[in-house]
């Protein structure tokens, strides 16, 4: 739909169109949300659906005029991503047109409306973004009759977060009141643009802070287990297939009255008391007193980016120290410290991935594979069929769901899971005092065949090294020794990329200087499932022009 008029950022006159798309790096959200997304199979389990209820006396026109207001004022609605020499970077456009449908519901009744609400939010999450178009949201006006809308608003991770559907909400809420009561709207001042959040972000990695998370984290995550124990249903396969399921339920009435006064008892947050208990059930399955936990955190830290649209979120590495039999009080508190020292210290996950050069085994995400998050308000969203992990409790206000790797577990394996850490939780909650050996009646093991965590043996090579045997191995090879700065010797075309020391945007650095044009060819996902000189070579020989695709 054409814009219906002149919007305003901030009192400033909205981007010129004339003036051309805008360049800046990528922030380390945006890297990871990208990464991600090209990996998975699944585009919808990358991008975020919220609806927004709005009541006021406002046209349709009104609501777009809003959406487009949104867009000039935040620069992640105006974006798209784009690989500049192996390296990821956001391109800002001025004025680009969104999709934006229009639908007159006020003569359906209450169900009806609600199954084309259903209906409309599936389509939009499904429907998958041009990655090379801007913008990277779409969104639908409602009209509900009798002053009530509902805007139902898609968009990519790599430029939207769960924050930022709070922020969409609270400013559509107040362009609507400006719009029917004849004045400016009285949005938040935006301190500094996304693309300048980005830049002051790359160069605060390069400063004397960035030493003493270094240090901290070096000290806090060495000697980690590179992949946890918790039995697997099957043999992890050689290649992450990213293919999910999930399972849900409802915390129990009497789970949720107890939390608050749980918490003040343990001088903490609810939140602390579902990441004790996860970390409890993953001991209990697992028997390890060692664990690695990822937990995604919102990185807002800093008070400009409290009011932005955009992408922040970070994944932090909790070590869960389990030994000793503890009971819940000190669990708790063990949990609660963990957490409080990695806020002091943080770091882009990347980062974190490069700094530790930790081992990189075939199929095995590198640092965690067991995740939890945590959202105070209700809405888990629509069912996932794709993960980044193998398991992933998600607690969302009263509702919580476990995401499993379904090429590793079975849906009852799940359904255990979930039934058990339930139990779990409400004897932490009603008997503190209970040793962790007690909190979880029963036997652990589900099934004795069941390998434990393990990941497959590394790809088997020959037992001497083998050079590169052909012009494109050769090639590869070259590209390969200037990444991973080795420049002296052989490289042995069966030795893996993560294992010899690569991590995931150094193999975009690969890709793209192997195949700078864009077209059909070798996708990350090719070369993850055989990160080889071989492997790449013959993708490679097997691409017209020897042309990469990005999608």
């Amino acid at each position: 739909m054409t814009r219906p008029g002149p919007a305003v950022r901030d009192g400033r006159p909205a981007p010129d169109a004339a003036a051309g798309p805008v360049t800046a790096p990528a922030t380390y959200a945006q890297e990871r949300a990208w990464l991600a997304s090209r990996l998975a199979h699944d585009p919808p389990t990358y991008c975020a659906v919220d609806e927004f209820p709005l009541h006021a006396a406002v046209t349709a026109n009104d609501l777009v005029h809003a959406l487009h207001v949104l867009m000039d004022r935040h620069e992640p609605l105006r974006t798209v991503l784009r690989t500049v020499d192996g390296r990821l970077r956001q391109e800002v456009h001025p004025r680009p047109e969104p999709r934006i449908e229009l639908a007159d519901l006020s003569a359906h009744d209450h169900a009806a409306q609600a199954e084309e609400r259903r209906s409309l939010r599936a389509r939009l999450v499904r429907t998958p973004f041009d990655p090379h178009r801007a913008p990277q949201w779409r969104a639908a006006v409602l009209n509900l009759g009798e002053g009530a809308w509902s805007v139902v608003f898609a968009a990519h991770h790599t430029v939207y977060d769960t924050a930022s559907g709070f922020n969409v909400h609270a400013e559509l809420t107040e362009l609507c009141a400006a719009a029917e009561e004849g004045r400016e709207a009285r949005l938040p001042r935006l301190p500094l643009g996304y693309g300048a959040y980005a830049r002051r972000e790359r160069e605060r990695a390069r400063t004397g802070g960035a030493d003493a998370a270094a240090a901290h984290w070096r000290t806090r995550l060495r000697g980690l287990p590179p992949v946890h124990t918790v039995p697997l249903d099957r043999p992890r396969p050689p290649a992450r297939t990213f293919r999910g399921a999930e399972v849900r339920a409802a915390l129990p009435v009497g789970v949720t009255a107890a939390l608050t006064g749980a918490a003040r008892h343990h001088g903490t947050r609810p939140v602390m008391l579902f990441l004790a208990a996860w970390t409890a059930l993953l001991h209990h399955h697992s028997g390890a007193a060692d664990l690695a936990v990822g937990l995604p955190v919102a990185g807002r830290d800093d008070p400009a980016t409290r009011a932005m649209v955009g992408t922040f979120v970070n994944m932090r590495v909790l070590r869960a120290d389990l030994s000793g039999d503890p009971d819940g009080t000190e669990l708790v508190r063990r949990t609660t410290t963990a957490v409080r020292a990695g806020e002091k210290f943080d770091i882009p996950f990347q980062s974190l991935v490069e700094l530790l050069a930790a081992p990189r085994l075939p199929g095995v995400p590198p640092l965690y594979q067991l995740a939890f998050n945590h959202t105070p308000a209700d809405g888990l969203g629509p069912p996932v069929s794709s993960c980044e992990e193998d398991l992933l409790l998600d607690v969302a206000g009263s509702g919580l769901r476990l995401v499993y790797d379904a090429a590793l577990f079975d849906r009852s394996t799940a359904d255990l899971l979930l039934a058990d850490y339930l139990r779990l939780l409400a004897v932490l909650l009603d008997a503190p005092g209970t040793r962790l050996s007690a909190l979880l009646t029963g036997p652990a093991p589900r099934h004795t065949p069941r390998s434990a965590g393990a990941a497959p043996a590394a790809r088997t090579a020959p037992a001497a090294r083998t050079a590169p045997r052909d012009a494109a191995e050769e090639r590869v090879a070259a590209v390969w020794r200037t990444l991973l700065g080795t420049d002296s010797g052989t490289v042995d075309v069966h030795e893996d990329f993560f294992t010899a020391g690569g991590h995931s945007l150094q193999a975009l650095r690969l890709l793209a200087r192997l195949a700078p044009a864009r077209g059909s060819g070798p996708t990350l996902r090719t070369f993850f499932a055989d990160p080889t000189v071989a492997g790449l070579a013959t993708a490679l020989k097997s691409t017209p022009d020897g042309r990469t695709a990005w999608r």
